[in-house]
């Protein structure tokens, strides 16, 4: 048996309960999982998103740390990703921003907020020609763009089904699903770990909970954002960038997957219901989607599906300490983008290297 072997229980099975899992248990650590979700991880956020890692684009419209926490994902999701025993797509090629002749003021102030948030070699003007070259679909609609080089986008569901069957089949991880945890304490913990995997709580080396939305009473400030997404297929189209509709009401954003199939989302809302779709937000997806190439019209929509993100009152992640091990969350629209840098981060605290923390401006511990 490894000598410095830890046991750990983790508390949801999300993007980040998952990947969390399965960085321990490469790392040669004892993983058991709890979680109200199924394995498949439909009722995740994680499995809605977008997937998008837009380090750039994302800190235009919050701040700069956005970008700085993203490249370090970046930088480490094509590692993380060639350890698993198939190939995800991820698409790194960039992200264009577009905007239609009517809301050319509102491109002009997400390039001057660029401007004053980036330097100037994170992303470059293209006019026309240059942008047929680049996409020469989207020239057909647009004359100009902004080119924002690093940035990638990968296939989540591709993903949560890898990973899945890596924590069912490792020998070191064990996976129960249980009812909805309201609150996390000694005593629920001990309850808990007895009913699943009888097992002492006391055995753990840490309990780490990683339920999102789950944790609002454990977790003060913890807040949802409604997020609403439409997958397509357009045989029509083909676009090899992630590209951003700018826009009045929303920063419309199309993700590419395989197959010519997109994922297109934009709706931010403040609120925690998980209800349907609305006809509004539909419409104005579904215009969206047609106003950026003709070739969506007869696309066929595989998916219409709502998530919401959690969130804290600076919409930046969070790692938390507590008596019986650490709270990590609050990453709102930011899963991909933040998840293996803060992860990283979590993973050096787990090991006694809070020195080489690179965020710990957001972590109490």
């Amino acid at each position: 048996m490894k000598q410095d072997r830890k046991h750990y229980l983790i508390v949801g099975s999300g993007l980040i309960g998952r990947l969390l899992s399965w960085r321990l248990l490469l790392s040669g650590h004892t993983v058991d999982v709890l979680s109200r979700d199924d394995q498949q991880g439909s009722d995740s956020a994680g499995f809605v998103a977008a997937a998008m890692i837009s380090p750039a684009t994302e800190a235009i419209t919050t701040e700069a740390m956005v970008q700085q926490i993203g490249m370090k994902s970046l930088a480490l999701w094509p590692q993380w990703l060639a350890a698993l025993p198939e190939t995800v797509f991820y698409q790194n090629n960039g992200t264009l921003v577009v905007a239609h002749a009517g809301d050319q003021a509102e491109m002009q102030r997400f390039k001057r907020r660029a401007e004053h948030t980036l330097v100037a070699d994170d992303f470059e003007l293209l006019e026309h020609t240059q942008l047929a070259d680049k996409e020469h679909q989207l020239a057909e609609q647009f004359d100009q763009a902004l080119f924002f080089k690093d940035e990638a986008c990968l296939d989540n569901r591709h993903l949560y089904r890898l990973l899945t069957t890596f924590l069912n089949e490792h020998d070191l991880c064990r996976w129960q699903q249980c009812a909805e945890i309201d609150q996390l304490t000694v005593a629920t913990i001990a309850l808990l770990s007895q009913q699943h995997f009888n097992q002492n709580s006391t055995d753990y080396d840490a309990v780490i909970d990683c339920r999102g939305n789950g944790a609002k009473q454990d977790l003060a400030g913890l807040r949802s954002v409604r997020g609403e997404v439409i997958r397509v297929k357009a045989p029509e189209v083909n676009f090899k960038h992630a590209v951003r509709l700018i826009h009045p009401r929303y920063p419309f954003y199309l993700a590419p997957r395989p197959n010519n199939e997109y994922v297109l989302g934009a709706t931010v809302i403040e609120s925690d219901d998980m209800s349907p779709v609305s006809v509004r937000s539909g419409m104005e997806l579904m215009s969206a989607l047609y106003s950026v190439h003709k070739g969506f019209a007869e696309a066929r929509i595989l998916e219409m599906a709502v998530h919401c993100r959690p969130a804290m009152v600076d919409n930046m992640p969070t790692i938390k300490r507590t008596e019986w091990g650490f709270q990590i969350n609050g990453f709102y629209r930011h899963g991909y983008l933040f998840a293996p840098a803060i992860i990283t981060d979590l993973l050096m605290i787990l090991e006694g290297q809070q020195e080489q923390l690179n965020f710990r401006k957001f972590y109490n511990v």
